[in-house]
């Protein structure tokens, strides 16, 4: 049995600064797809996020969590996360996310991507080399190039059979990603957002 852990703060204000890369339409149509699939195959109640709300998180600068001043930490790094995005992507070419599988975490139902060129991997590591965290947190490690489908709107067990149905679904999702943005987010998860910075990939 999973036991699932109910989103307390879906649909709430918040405060974020992250990087994200880009998703078309055609990708955001193609996981709301299996949004429906997963929400057709649950047995609990799920917060499904809207289109306008699917992203990719390459790395949170500002995190949504944590008690800090938010605002001072933002103004404190802004212009040097956004020179070190734009460093990293100047020459870089349109890279594609190609998602193939679902995951199903206490937490969450996410789509899992991988991608070629290295970009996302060597914006990640440059800000854990390059930036410092916000007080009294530490860098985050990111192993998975992801997009969160569904919340839980409860916590319970979830038979093992109902999570090896759901990872059984077949995707195959081919997102290519124009730019590479920063953006401010205050209504929880990306239900609300401001582009801060857009990032061409123009490269060859």
């Amino acid at each position: 049995m999973l036991q699932t852990i109910a989103d307390d703060i879906w649909g709430k204000p918040c405060l974020a600064y992250h990087v994200q890369p880009s998703l078309e339409p055609e990708a955001r149509e193609a996981f709301a797809e299996v949004q429906r699939s997963i929400a057709e195959r649950w047995p609990e109640p799920l917060n499904i996020g809207p289109r306008h709300g699917l992203h990719v998180t390459i790395y949170p600068l500002v995190p949504v969590k944590g008690a800090f001043d938010k605002d001072a930490y933002w103004q404190g790094i802004a212009r040097q996360s956004q020179n070190l995005v734009e460093d990293l992507c100047a020459d870089q070419p349109t890279l594609e996310l190609r998602f193939s599988r679902l995951k199903v975490t206490d937490t969450a139902i996410i789509a899992t991507a991988t991608e070629e060129t290295g970009l996302i991997d060597a914006i990640r590591s440059r800000i854990v080399s390059d930036i410092p965290p916000p007080p009294g947190h530490k860098p985050i490690i990111y192993d998975l190039i992801h997009s969160t489908l569904a919340r839980y709107r409860t916590g319970a067990s979830i038979p093992d059979e109902v999570v090896r149905r759901i990872e059984s679904l077949p995707v195959s999702i081919t997102a290519p990603v124009r730019q590479i943005r920063l953006v401010r987010e205050t209504l929880f998860p990306c239900l609300t957002t401001d582009e801060i910075a857009s990032i061409p990939l123009t490269g060859g």
